[in-house]
């Protein structure tokens, strides 16, 4: 017998660490998932050559020491149809695994683990610091959406880790929206910024928990590392230079409104039904004290929805957006009320958390 362990504490290390796992990959080992048992401890190691995930936990287990790789994907859906609290039975025959768990059994190829290519740091640390990982998992929650996704421009596909002055600053934009937020950092750090890749900003955000526990963020010429007990995230960064993200955030919008945001979203869902156009425009009516939101779709139907807001400026102002842009913000956003500072119908507007200055969100609008 390879290995006695409950199917559990198992299923829950496969899940965070390999979700970037492909099926289908130039080369073959990098579809398995690399298991070490060292005495009651499991490691689990995923890596697509760009970012490596691994997981160390020790709990109730039985059998020898061992380096085995599975493919990914079925281990994971075989453990999910197995039933919760059960104990799961590994026995190895030659390059076979047979994975039982009661009567059910399946036989698994397994790959000689030296041949797995693991992902190891030999730089030096350009900078280390560590932040709380409730505060980085919100952070990252906030405005991991205005990421870009396949931009031809590689340095938007991602999201920047800025330090200045003791800060750290996280930026997300693919050129039509923007996400900007803050945190101080109590050791003395050098300013440095990298960019992190789209799909390891997904796998970061699911390996962080809700809890005051620190991680340790390392930045290495080319290579990033993010550790915390028993948890490793290694990843490649984005070569390229971030554009001027502080050009972008207006400074001059003086229409300001503020909304209260739950209300906002049931009103833009409510709005939205109609089926909108090709460009999923909702239009932003503002008049004193009220904002009034329409929809408009190409058999020229249209839906009018209207909430009170706080606005008292003498300007009325038309602009329009992608409400996708808008739903995203409110979605992600956890404040009660959010403040939009306006310039014309024509220029990004400024969302804000009042007295709350490490947020900050810029949405441009639609022509009209």
């Amino acid at each position: 017998m390879l290995l006695t362990i409950r199917r559990d504490a198992l299923l829950k290390a496969l899940l965070l660490t390999t979700g970037f796992v492909e099926k289908k990959q130039t080369m073959p080992i990098l579809s398995n998932v690399y298991i070490k048992k060292s005495g009651n401890q499991i490691t689990i190691i995923s890596n697509d050559m760009e970012i490596q995930a691994s997981i160390t936990f020790s709990g109730e287990m039985t059998g020898e020491d061992f380096i085995i790789t599975l493919p990914a994907k079925k281990l994971q859906d075989i453990l999910k149809i197995f039933p919760d609290e059960t104990d799961v039975v590994f026995k190895q025959d030659g390059n076979k695994i047979t994975v039982k768990c009661g009567a059910t059994k399946f036989t698994l190829q397994s790959m000689t683990a030296d041949h797995y290519p693991l992902i190891r740091i030999a730089d030096t640390a350009v900078c280390q610091f560590t932040v709380e990982q409730s505060i980085l998992k919100s952070m990252l929650g906030q405005i991991q959406y205005a990421m870009a996704d396949k931009d031809s421009r590689v340095f938007l596909n991602g999201m920047l880790f800025e330090i200045r002055n003791n800060q750290l600053r996280l930026i997300a934009t693919d050129a039509h929206r923007l996400g900007y937020v803050t945190t101080p950092i109590n050791e003395i750090v050098e300013n440095c910024n990298v960019i992190i890749p789209r799909k390891t900003i997904a796998e970061l955000y699911k390996l962080l928990e809700d809890s005051n526990d620190t991680i340790t963020i390392t930045i290495f010429p080319n290579q990033l590392s993010f550790e915390t007990t028993g948890k490793q995230l290694i990843t490649k960064i984005i070569e390229g230079k971030y554009p001027d993200y502080e050009r972008v955030i207006p400074l001059g919008n003086d229409k300001l409104c503020l909304i209260k945001r739950l209300e906002l979203l049931k009103a833009i869902e409510r709005v939205g039904i109609i089926g909108i156009d090709k460009l999923k425009t909702v239009t932003f009516e503002l008049l004193p004290n009220t904002l009034v939101l329409t929809c408009r779709n190409e058999e020229q139907e249209d839906s009018r929805d209207e909430i009170e807001i706080t606005y008292q400026h003498d300007e009325q102002l038309k602009v329009c957006f992608n409400i996708n842009y808008v739903r995203d913000l409110l979605i992600n956003s956890q404040a009660e009320n959010l403040q939009w500072a306006f310039f014309d119908g024509q220029r990004s507007v400024l969302v804000t958390t009042p007295n709350e200055p490490n947020f900050k969100a810029v949405i441009m609008p639609l022509r009209h």
